[in-house]
This record gives structure tokens, C-alpha cells and sequence, in this order.
């Protein structure tokens, strides 16, 4: 294959038939066998605008050592664009494992929010200095402001590794979205404790910070995968809470609940149901603002096609067209 190129194309933004040359990233990589026996190699690759699925058919096609062809490698490959079912994947002619100093700026590879990481922190602290209640306001200072590592976490990880606003700044992004939303619930639910609400959607997600991994490819850290990011919230929720002198034991109790209850359903991962009008809302902004941007994705990455592929996590396939909104 040719030497590497710094303008090669962005995935997202090729169509059927095109052809494509460059280097991806390798977030998911499988050697398996099709029905008619032989082995074929499965790919889900990267770059900045996203990812596509990618299959080698004819193993022999790999260049060099076939065992460094991993999750978490950058590959050189070659291949063409093509659409199966409806879902465009990369029909691959040429794969070879290829070693960070040759791909240069890695940066390139990684999806990224569209929003400017200062201006969300710049927002995240308005909103935290805007809570009344002293012992909340205490709470979030001290974990959001005042821990520098988890603050500059809290800025760079993604919301999930495949559902809803998977990109770095993902989850600050999610966070500010839903306490945007938040605020207008408040605003409309009058007896709704809006400062509990508040630091509800600040520390339901906070745990992924640690949950998830995103300096390569996104997964799962080892920590996230045996504790997960829920039991790792309540756990930084008492330590910091202990911190705090006098630290009332309702209010510790109430946002230890909001976070145990924000799947909504214990099939979901949370160990008890919703059972204050606090927690409930932050479950149901948290549950819409995961799928409407899953959706709004869907819809951007389905082009032309009136329909997405079925999504298994949303259950559904998603109507693309839009009626055009009223001036």
C-alpha cells in the first residue's frame, strides 16, 4: 500500500463505491468463519467523523503479522464503500497493522463534541455556583472544581461507549444538556426540589469518568466492567459527603438514591426504582436526552436512506425525513 496522506477522507463523508485509502482506527477486531467455511476478518473502524463496519474476506489479503491486527491498533487499509441491508460498511482489499509513529497525529482519529471543552466548563461552573443549597453547592465544588484530575476526566470522556453522544466530551456535553432541560422542568414542576435535581444529573454519569475507557478506542475499564459506574458514584458520593462537616444524612441518603434509581428499571442496572419526584425526573431527562441524540446520529449518519438500520439498542428503526419547521 502507498505511503500514508494527511487530507485522506473522513469516513462519514464517503458514499457508495468510493474508494478509500488511509489509516483507521481499530476499535473492534475479530478473525471468524462464514457458512462457507473459510475465515474472514471482522472490523469496526475509525476516525474522527465516526465509524464504519469493515470486512476482509480473503484473510490472505493481510499484510505482515496477522496477530497485530487487534482492538486498539491503527491499520493501513484499502478498500471501497459499500451498503449491506441498508447499513453502509468498507469492503476491504488491503489490511496491515501500522504503529503509532507512522500514523502521526493521532488526534485525528478520535470523534470529538462540537462544543468547545472551555466554554462547557465555563457553563458547568455557572450552573454550580447558581445552586442555593450550601451543602450541595460544598458537594459538587469539591468534586467538580476542586478535583483537578476528575474535573479534566469529567471534560474528556464519552457518555457510553455505543449509545448516545459517544465522542470525547461526550459526557460533559450530555451532563450540560440535560441540566439545561432540567432547569425548565423545575421551572414548570414547582414543588420540585430544583437543587437536588441538579446535583442528580451533575454526579448520575460521573462514574463513567472511570467506567469507561477513551484514550484509544471505547470500552470498558477494568473497574468498570467488575463495579461499574453507578456503585463507583455512591462510593465517591460518601467519600466526599464524609468530607464535609455535618453533612446531613437525608440529604446523603436522597442523592445516593437518585443516582442508584436513574436507569429507571432494575433490568436496566438499577437497584431500586425511582421513588421521588427529584429522581424520576432526572431518569426521565437522563433516558430522553440518551436517545434523542442517538437518534438525531442515526438519522445525520442514514444520508439519502428514508430509513436507519434497525438499532438493537434503540429497538426501532428511525424515519429519516423531516418535516421541514415553520418560519
Amino acid at each position: 500500500m502507498t505511503s500514508p496522506t494527511s487530507d485522506q477522507p473522513l469516513l462519514r463523508t464517503l458514499k457508495e463505491g468510493d474508494a478509500f485509502v488511509g489509516f483507521l482506527l481499530a476499535q473492534e477486531a475479530a478473525f471468524k468463519i462464514s457458512t462457507k467455511g473459510s475465515e474472514y476478518l471482522e472490523l469496526k473502524l475509525s476516525d474522527a467523523s465516526g465509524d464504519l463496519k469493515g470486512f476482509l474476506w480473503d484473510v490472505r489479503a493481510i499484510e505482515g503479522d496477522m496477530e497485530s491486527i487487534t482492538a486498539d491498533a491503527f491499520l493501513k487499509v484499502k478498500g471501497s464503500i459499500s451498503n449491506y441491508n441498508g447499513r453502509t460498511q468498507i469492503k476491504l482489499d488491503k489490511v496491515r497493522y501500522a504503529p503509532d509513529s507512522e500514523v502521526g497525529d493521532l488526534s485525528r482519529f478520535f470523534p470529538v463534541s462540537s462544543r468547545p471543552v472551555a466554554e462547557m466548563l465555563a457553563e458547568m461552573d455557572g450552573i454550580i455556583s447558581s445552586v442555593h443549597d450550601p451543602w450541595i453547592r460544598q458537594l459538587l465544588t469539591a468534586l467538580f472544581v476542586g478535583d483537578a484530575a476528575l474535573r479534566d476526566a469529567f471534560s474528556k470522556a464519552p457518555a457510553a461507549k455505543g449509545m448516545h453522544h459517544v465522542y470525547l466530551g461526550g459526557l460533559l456535553e450530555h451532563t450540560l444538556s440535560i441540566l439545561s432541560m432540567a432547569e425548565k422542568a423545575c421551572g414548570h414542576y414547582r414543588q420540585m426540589n430544583r437543587d437536588l435535581v441538579l446535583a442528580g444529573v451533575f454526579l448520575h454519569d460521573v462514574g463513567k469518568t472511570a467506567e469507561l475507557s477513551y484514550q484509544r478506542s471505547f470500552g470498558y475499564t477494568d473497574e468498570g466492567n467488575l463495579i461499574g459506574h453507578i456503585s463507583m458514584e455512591c462510593e465517591w458520593i460518601n467519600r466526599e459527603a464524609a468530607k464535609i462537616k455535618a453533612f446531613p444524612e437525608e440529604l446523603r441518603v436522597q442523592l445516593l438514591h437518585i443516582v442508584l434509581s436513574h436507569h429507571g428499571k432494575l433490568e436496566f442496572g438499577s437497584p431500586v426504582l425511582p421513588k421521588t419526584p427529584e429522581a424520576l425526573l432526572v431518569h426521565y431527562l437522563d433516558d430522553l436526552d440518551g436517545k434523542l441524540e442517538a437518534m438525531f446520529r442515526g438519522i445525520k449518519e442514514a444520508g439519502e436512506n428514508h430509513w436507519t438500520p434497525y438499532s438493537r439498542a434503540m429497538e426501532r428503526m428511525i424515519y429519516t425525513v423531516r418535516w421541514p419547521a415553520s418560519q
